[in-house]
């Protein structure tokens, strides 16, 4: 009988340790990432590691139209703000984070008012930041004018509008703000749109157009054809706008036109790598951010 028992429990042991192998091996693996510091001022590092298991490769998007591939390396904000990081391990599973930037000299904000920061347009379901900034307020309540609520009391409050299921055009929604400083809601004008969340965009059409700049913006580096490469740029994805910002490895910025004119003349600059950011209503670029070298 104990030789029987036995058996069965040595069998039972074994099936437990195969099932437990087939699961190792088939599940889904955990995000281990992290982000650190949460709040941070401006200008100053911001670590970012990943150690999932048996990963090997990594996108960290930054919230501000930038991006990196790799485990782990620091990232510098120069604007103050709330920003959104995006993590996407082997092109499969995500994770996101939040971190705050913070002004370099922070003023006396003792007799300043309380001001809302944030986006004044955005896409349905967008995770949209807005921020209570000024007057040394402790106490917040936000309404975004569609649950009829108080939808957050945190002094940065991130949110997402419903689906605009019986509009066709932009719908405008009223953002109030009340504190223990302010006497009457401070209001802020969003406009929502249809379409999809640009905070992720198809990542097929977002490399194409990357990829586009970068081919088009070396082929002037080398000395090909300027007009035909920099005019096809101005009218495709900069709406004619010649004065947009281009920010140089992280560091020097131009308007497009003076970078354009000075890579044509520097040359042997190779350019490694460009993300950009777009307006979310007009889909104009308005930004770009180049990370380049010279051998």
């Amino acid at each position: 009988m104990n030789s029987k028992m036995t058996l069965s429990a040595r069998a039972l042991l074994l099936t437990v340790g195969v099932l437990f192998v087939l699961y190792h091996y088939t599940a889904e693996p955990e995000i281990r990432a992290k982000v650190e510091p949460y709040q941070q001022v401006a200008g100053q590092p911001i670590r970012y590691v990943d150690s999932t298991s048996e990963a090997s490769r990594w996108r960290w998007e930054f919230g501000n139209g930038q991006e990196v591939r790799g485990a782990q390396g620091l990232f510098y904000y120069y604007q103050p703000g709330t920003y959104l990081i995006r993590l996407t391990v082997d092109k499969k599973i995500v994770k996101t984070f939040s971190v705050v930037i913070t002004p370099k000299a922070v003023v006396d904000e003792q007799d300043s008012i309380v001001k809302i920061q944030g986006p004044t347009s955005g896409f349905e379901r967008e995770k949209l930041v807005f921020t209570a900034v000024g007057g040394r307020a402790r106490q917040f309540a936000w309404r975004f004018g569609s649950s009829g609520q108080v939808d957050s009391r945190d002094q940065t409050a991130i949110y997402s509008f419903p689906t605009l299921e019986n509009y066709t055009r932009p719908q405008q929604y009223t953002v109030e703000l009340m504190t223990d400083v302010t006497k009457y809601p401070i209001r802020k004008q969003v406009t929502i749109i249809r379409g999809f969340n640009k905070f992720a965009p198809t990542v097929d059409s977002l490399d194409i157009t990357e990829s586009d700049f970068r081919r088009r913006l070396q082929s002037i580096a080398n000395g090909q054809a300027f007009n035909t490469h920099y005019d096809y740029l101005l009218r495709k994805y900069l709406c004619r706008q010649n004065d947009v910002t281009v920010r140089i490895n992280d560091a020097k910025a131009n308007d497009f036109y003076s970078y354009c004119m000075g890579l044509q003349f520097d040359r042997g600059v190779r350019i490694d790598a460009i993300s950009v950011v777009a307006d979310s209503v007009t889909s104009c670029v308005t930004r770009l951010n180049v990370t380049q070298h010279k051998p």
